[in-house]
């Protein structure tokens, strides 16, 4: 493991594995290592001190070329807003493989699996049902059919 520094917002981290090159999470921009001087002696993951912290990004950070202070400034709020992206993603990703996705234009959602690939039960299929199975009908009272799981409700 080591500790990497952003360039151009500032951001320290510790390598990921995931990647060849160290990328920052905040800006994309290629990462460098964090240089021994700044690290706890025998450590490659501790640095110093806060001070320390403080004296890479003034001299290593903000005196390059690349530095952005915008991003330097903005790095929690962006950082939090990629989570939330996030996050979203990958509950549509979620939905996607449980086909709540499809989405209909009543608004009505599966009470059982919350799928929204629904379909109205019509008259005919509804009269069909109750002439065969009488009053045991599965589909007498019932509305919608969820493609998902294949309820009645």
């Amino acid at each position: 493991m080591a500790l990497y520094y952003c360039k151009k917002c500032g951001r320290i981290a510790q390598e990921n594995y995931t990647q060849d090159k160290q990328i920052c999470d905040c800006c994309d921009s290629i990462m460098l290592p964090v240089p021994k001087k700044y690290l706890l002696d025998g450590y490659d993951i501790v640095l110093k001190s806060d001070d320390t912290e403080q004296l890479l990004i003034e001299e290593l950070v903000k005196s390059s070329p690349e530095f952005d202070q915008y991003l330097f400034d903005n790095r929690d709020e962006i950082l939090s807003n990629k989570s939330s992206d996030l996050n979203i993603k990958l509950s549509h990703g979620k939905a996607v493989m449980e086909g709540r996705d499809k989405g209909n234009s009543y608004g009505v959602t599966c009470p059982y699996c919350k799928a929204t690939n629904l379909r109205k039960i019509g008259i005919v299929s509804r009269s069909v049902s109750a002439s065969i199975f009488g009053l045991g009908s599965k589909k007498i009272g019932k509305q919608w059919h969820c493609d998902h799981c294949g309820s009645d409700f």
